[in-house]
């Protein structure tokens, strides 16, 4: 009598396959998921400098804020629809107006997947820089957009 079915070595070797491709699939996942925030990030830091720009080329200074864009009532609607608060990962952005010997300037930062690594309301921004990100720990690092370009942010031109 000849039952049909698989074998217990043949039911192996597919798991063993399943759980082959599925280590090599997981890790790429995780990275493109925290690629898409660290972008909607970067295109939320954009915005928001593009219509601080607006409010300077009105007001010829950037506009004093409390340090977490809240209560932005300068802004909305008049510069931006709705102002992005958070970035892609949740944490609120931070945002250091112009000082008094150069009132045009201003940053708006998000500290990446890590949260706040620049303390609110702290005027002291990040050292320029320009990463590449390839592992997931690298999505910590800050992005802070100043004066109308990345300062500090990812290297997007690879």
């Amino acid at each position: 009598m000849r039952t049909k079915g698989f074998t217990l070595i043949e039911l192996l070797i597919v798991v063993a396959i399943i759980g082959i491709i599925a280590s090599i699939a997981i890790p790429n996942l995780m990275i493109a998921l925290q690629k898409s925030r660290q972008k909607v990030t970067m295109g939320d830091l954009k915005s928001v400098g593009i219509g601080i720009e607006s409010y300077i080329t009105d007001w010829t200074v950037a506009p004093t804020s409390n340090p977490t864009l809240d209560g932005v009532t300068w802004f909305e609607p008049f510069y931006i629809k709705v102002c992005p608060k958070h970035d892609g990962w949740g944490h609120r952005f931070g945002y250091v107006p112009g000082t008094t010997a150069a009132p045009d300037d201003y940053s708006i930062w998000s500290g990446g997947r890590g949260g706040p690594q620049v303390p609110v309301g702290n005027p002291t921004i990040p050292v320029p820089a320009q990463y590449i990100c390839r592992v997931l720990l690298d999505f910590t690092n800050d992005i802070c957009f100043s004066d109308g370009y990345f300062t500090v942010g990812p290297d997007t031109k690879r």
